[in-house]
């Protein structure tokens, strides 16, 4: 299958995951309101989410020398994914907390000592490998 397959899969994939998470964690922010108004948000926000997952994609495809290696995903890909994931996830929160993009609601669990909203981390803790593993399972059976 053409590497161009794998990058529309992984991007649908994603989407799909990252808009019900965002939606679902909306909530949790300062400012929410309702599903309709914050839907607009949600959408750039998992736009974002899908381009971050496209660059590790692209980052892994270029360690590995290899731009077909998510139909090959292995265990220490998803824990490598994982660890991305977090890490990405956490410079990201830590970032748009400084500048003000966003604040939390009172009612976003805060993971002590980094002080970041525990449900943005585990979000690209989970979704990353798992946008890769559904991609995976998506190529071997088409």
């Amino acid at each position: 299958m053409k590497t161009g397959t794998h990058i529309a899969v992984v991007s649908i994939i994603a989407f799909v995951l990252h808009i019900v998470w965002e939606n679902a964690q909306a909530p949790l922010f300062l400012g929410y309101v309702s599903f309709i108004q914050h839907f607009p948000m949600c959408v750039w926000g998992t736009l974002g989410d899908v381009a971050l997952t496209l660059i590790v994609y692209i980052l892994v495809a270029l360690l590995k020398n290899d731009v077909a290696w998510i139909a090959r995903l292995n265990t220490k890909d998803i824990i490598a994914l994982a660890v991305i994931g977090f890490v990405v996830a956490v410079g990201i929160e830590q970032r748009a907390l400084l500048f003000g993009r966003w604040t939390y609601a009172d009612v976003m669990p805060v993971i002590p000592y980094i002080r970041v909203g525990l449900t943005p981390i585990l979000q690209m803790t989970f979704l990353l490998p798992l946008s890769a593993y559904l991609t995976k399972r998506f190529l071997r059976h088409a």
